[in-house]
């Protein structure tokens, strides 16, 4: 290997060698464990995410399967495909201009989407430190995260608390009186959780917009889907609704959608 390094510099010249080094470290590190690739120095996960700014497609099919394999999984949604397939292709059909994502983990739902969104649309995701359901991104994922979103979009990252006042105070001066077009609540997933964030982000969203949930499945564990199959079967006949699930027999996963007139 050094003896390579040392012919390529004699003959091609140290910017020749440093590019060859770049795109070896980029192919090596690309093929690590996703629970590898968190642990490695932030310039070098920037490095090898960088990659995801350039992805560039409006198919709902493809996009949904680059964010499960981008970096070897590293941030694949925590849906299951084919459900999340039709949430996104509702969500494209919509077009819409104000996003709110309300838990954020390992930022594949986000990643989906900022590259479905239009150009010039606005995304907020709040997610809580350390979030029992699978929430509480890291700092240092921030920068990657902020890859997702194309060039003419906005993209803000809150890693805050969505029950709070002063956040939902934060929504609101964000939003500068513009009202939200997709709401999916995929945060707190305790009856008293998943209610609150309706119940508080409702006001904000506009009449034909939409509110997903995940984890509706009856069947669920609680450990997976708390208190959310519940208060989806509270609300959903108040409102037009379609559901995404997959196999009625399956434990944990679903989404719902409302469509708000």
């Amino acid at each position: 290997m050094i003896k390579r390094a040392i012919k390529i510099l004699k003959s091609d010249g140290l910017v020749v060698l440093l590019f060859k080094a770049v795109s070896f470290l980029k192919r090596k590190i690309a093929t690590l464990p996703r629970s590898l690739f968190w642990l490695l120095p932030n310039f070098l996960i920037l490095l090898i995410a960088n990659k995801i700014s350039s992805y560039k497609s409006d198919n709902v099919k493809e996009t949904i399967d680059y964010s499960f394999f981008v970096i070897n999984g590293a941030i694949a949604p925590m849906q299951i495909k084919e459900e999340f397939e039709k949430l996104l292709e509702v969500f494209k059909n919509k077009q819409p201009k104000i996003i709110l994502e309300i838990g954020t983990a390992n930022g594949g739902s986000l990643f989906c989407l900022c590259k479905l969104a239009p150009n010039d649309a606005l995304i907020i995701s709040i997610d809580l430190p350390e979030g029992k359901f699978g929430g509480g991104y890291p700092e240092f994922k921030t920068p990657v995260y902020k890859l997702f979103k194309k060039d003419d979009q906005k993209l803000m990252l809150l890693r805050e608390d969505s029950h709070l006042p002063e956040t939902f105070k934060k929504i609101k001066d964000i939003l500068n009186e513009q009202q939200i077009d997709f709401l999916f609540i995929d945060g707190d997933h305790e009856y008293g959780g998943v209610k609150n964030d309706f119940e508080m982000y409702l006001p904000l969203v506009k009449k034909g917009g939409v509110i997903a949930f995940h984890d509706i499945t009856p069947l669920g564990l609680k450990e997976l889907t708390g208190g959310v199959p519940i208060f989806w079967k509270e609300i959903k006949n108040n409102y037009q609704f379609e559901e995404f699930i997959k196999d009625q027999k399956q434990v944990g996963f679903g989404i719902g959608c409302l469509f708000i007139e």
